[in-house]
């Protein structure tokens, strides 16, 4: 169990150094993470160690932390997270349970199959152009998003499918040591289920695999059975879940929802 749980502890700081936030503040063994509001992981505590002062006078500082940069105060769970009863502090406080989310690994002692033709492996500029024209991102998230992915200390494999010279599938692809991070995986509504998220995710992976990557990552709504189905099939299994809590009361702003 302690093996575990410590590289489980590994696994979030490799994620963490993959998709890293913008600002970061350590205070009081607990990391919260600032990133102009640009998915909940990116802005969220983070409480990894455990505490010295009172956990009801750290959850008041971290609102004006967050209340200061114009964001609602997010706390993200896992099970390492501590003090041990934050969590019911936090119902307490008003605080709901929202996005019960997993993370799921897979070894890449082999390659998973041949490449595909239809993924191309891309420049950082065309993939943001294909990015943003699929997720249809505000131009404040666009550069948000952009700042984030370009911050990581780590070499990115950026993958699209493309049907009459549009983008119908993304995803990048973040190796940190030897660990691979999957991130921003999207195909276009009307061409999904036709195997484009196999396709990147395939190509990624033995990207990553001639790298010497030895294990791959990703984070996963709890309920996206499809998505979920499709990591499976790459023998991807749940190593730990997390999930968020945010006020009840009405926050400054709203965090996109990832």
């Amino acid at each position: 169990m302690t093996e575990s749980r410590d590289a489980n502890r590994r696994l979030e700081r490799i994620l963490f150094r993959a998709r890293p936030s913008l600002e970061t503040v350590e205070y009081d063994g607990w990391i919260l993470r600032f990133a102009d509001g640009y998915t909940k992981r990116a802005n969220s505590v983070n409480p990894h160690f455990g505490s010295s002062f009172p956990v009801s006078e750290k959850i008041t500082r971290c609102e004006a932390l967050y209340s200061e940069r114009g964001l609602p105060t997010i706390f993200r769970l896992t099970p390492f997270s501590e003090p041990d009863g934050l969590d019911r502090a936090l119902e307490r406080a008003g605080y709901a349970l929202l996005d019960p989310s997993l993370v799921m690994t897979a070894g890449l002692g082999r390659p998973p199959g041949p490449d595909v033709d239809a993924v191309l492996h891309v420049s950082g500029d065309a993939w943001f152009a294909a990015f943003d024209r699929l997720q249809r991102l505000d131009p404040a998230d666009r550069s948000t998003h952009r700042r984030i992915v370009e911050t990581a200390q780590a070499d990115r494999c950026y993958a699209i499918v493309r049907l009459d010279a549009e983008p119908i599938a993304c995803g990048l692809g973040v190796l940190v040591e030897d660990t691979l991070g999957l991130f921003d995986l999207h195909t276009a509504e009307a061409e999904r289920r036709r195997g484009h998220g196999t396709a990147i995710v395939g190509s990624i992976l033995r990207w990553a695999h001639r790298r010497g990557a030895r294990t791959a990552a990703l984070q996963v709504h709890g309920e996206n059975e499809p998505a979920i189905r499709l990591y499976r099939s790459f023998g991807f299994e749940v190593a730990y879940r997390y999930g968020y809590r945010i006020a009840r009361r009405p926050g400054p702003s709203s965090t996109t929802a990832r």
